[in-house]
């Protein structure tokens, strides 16, 4: 589906914008042409062999299997396609990953349980939704390090997603029946959207005005 997703796309749009809704449903990350890497890829995450599959959307082959841990959730890839980052749910970690390298080289750690993550535009942040104790945990990714944490009111949220401006982030609570907002530089919640039982995943129109 995610192949078919992307070929779709180059079909209609040689800069990839239509494939995104598609492939992140699937759970795929992508990065263009023109990025670190030679060519476009597609980054998956393999739940049942703990590896990350790099994808080659212009042959169609998987050309590398990267190790991340037990149990790889959210995954996201950094603007430049210098780093992936991704969560290993049972490792309770955000294991950093050198796409140059093809090799994990760094960890940190988020709490128990960690899901869905997102990325900001600028790449400074990634956030990661902790479900078990209810939390949104920042990473800074110069120094790759915990840089603060943030409670959300929804209960076990599932996924944060910086929106297009990068200075709210939003977190699906899969059991709070709403999507709590976060404001990034008070580093604290400031609005609760009712939505209906158990949200997931999270997008925004190519306007970033929905």
């Amino acid at each position: 589906h995610v192949l078919a997703a992307l070929r779709h796309a180059r079909r209609r749009d040689g800069v990839f914008r239509r494939m995104w809704p598609a492939a992140l449903a699937a759970g795929a990350v992508m990065v263009a042409a023109g990025s670190a890497q030679a060519a476009p890829f597609a980054y998956v995450p393999n739940e049942g062999s703990g590896s990350l599959s790099v994808i080659d959307i212009a042959s169609d082959q998987v050309v590398a299997d990267i190790m991340v841990g037990k149990k790889p959730r959210g995954t996201v890839v950094s603007p430049d396609g210098r780093f992936a980052y991704v969560s290993d749910q049972p490792g309770n970690r955000l294991v950093i990953v050198d796409l140059t390298k093809r090799l994990a080289t760094g960890e940190v750690a988020l709490g128990e349980s960690p899901e869905g993550v997102g990325i900001s535009p600028d790449g400074r942040w990634v956030a990661a939704a902790v479900e078990e104790s209810n939390d949104v945990v920042f990473v800074d990714t110069v120094a790759q390090a915990k840089a603060f944490v943030v409670k959300v009111s929804g209960k076990n949220p599932e996924h944060a997603v910086f929106s297009p401006n990068g200075r709210l982030v939003f977190v699906s609570a899969e059991e709070g029946e709403a999507v709590n907002v976060i404001d990034l530089a008070k580093r604290a919640e400031v609005a609760r959207i009712p939505v209906g039982a158990r949200p997931r995943g999270i997008g925004f129109s190519p306007d970033g005005g929905r």
